[in-house]
């Protein structure tokens, strides 16, 4: 009778564990209902910057992108004393100009403010090195001093930022709010032009700018997103590839607890 009361008490804990198991993936995999543009969207400090995503664009591609980390320029760095609109002014430039097909430096300047690897504040280190969307010469490097208050700043090759609001979480990237827009090099006119038009053979991470190529021109790849956000709809082949993996992992457990109870 202990051993029958046994077994019937595996049977049900095994039962239990399989629903769980089965469950949890598609529960996580609905969680996140929104994007980065959306979120982006949503803050009223960073409606500059969803113009400039708007007009340089970079939409598409932002909407598609996760597990990165996004430096988000408030409005104040962009028509504040110092800032973008006021750089662009002195150089006799507008951001219409800026934005404009085969002078858009303004995409380049975005994806200076994309690390492909999500980074809480916590996770950054003093002194560390990071590659940007923008390809791999293009690097921020990350100011973190601890007393008497903890500030994060990124130093840029033409500018540097503070970060002024820290560790916003949208879906499975993490934002900064930050005081300053950066610039990746120290003249505008040094800044790669970016180019909509797709490349044939994209270096760098998917959904993001490819690294600039030798005359200067940053090819885009706005056809091809990075993991796509949960909960949205999937690109063809993606969800059904996770489906697949997941209902594999399922299978297998059950088939080992079959074989456990008999």
């Amino acid at each position: 009778m202990v051993a029958m009361a046994s077994s019937a008490a595996l049977r049900s804990y095994v039962l239990a564990l399989l629903v769980v198991m089965a469950v949890v993936p598609h529960i996580s995999a609905q969680q996140c209902n929104t994007n980065l543009l959306e979120a982006v969207r949503a803050q009223p400090s960073l409606s500059i910057l969803a113009d400039v995503i708007e007009a340089s664009g970079l939409a598409e591609q932002l909407s598609m992108t996760d597990n990165v980390t996004v430096l988000a320029p408030d409005n104040n760095a962009f028509n504040g004393t110092g800032g973008l609109l006021s750089i662009l002014a002195a150089n006799n430039l507008t951001l219409e100009q800026v934005t404009a097909p085969g002078s858009n430096r303004a995409a380049s300047i975005l994806l200076y403010h994309i690390v492909p690897s999500p980074a809480t504040a916590a996770d950054l280190t003093d002194g560390q090195t990071l590659t940007t969307a923008l390809g791999k010469a293009y690097e921020l490097t990350v100011d973190k001093t601890a007393t008497p208050t903890v500030v994060v700043s990124f130093i840029g090759a033409g500018s540097n930022a503070t970060v002024i609001t820290a560790d916003l979480r949208v879906c499975n990237s993490v934002v900064h709010i930050v005081n300053t827009v950066l610039l990746p090099a120290t003249t505008l006119t040094a800044i790669p032009i970016y180019n909509l038009e797709p490349s044939p053979s994209p270096v760098g991470s998917p959904g993001m700018s490819p690294a600039p190529t030798g005359n200067g021109v940053v090819p885009g790849s706005p056809t091809a997103p990075t993991a796509s956000v949960p909960g949205s709809p999937p690109e063809s082949g993606g969800a059904d590839s996770s489906f697949t993996a997941g209902s594999a992992v399922v299978a297998l457990s059950a088939a080992v607890a079959l074989a456990m109870i008999m």
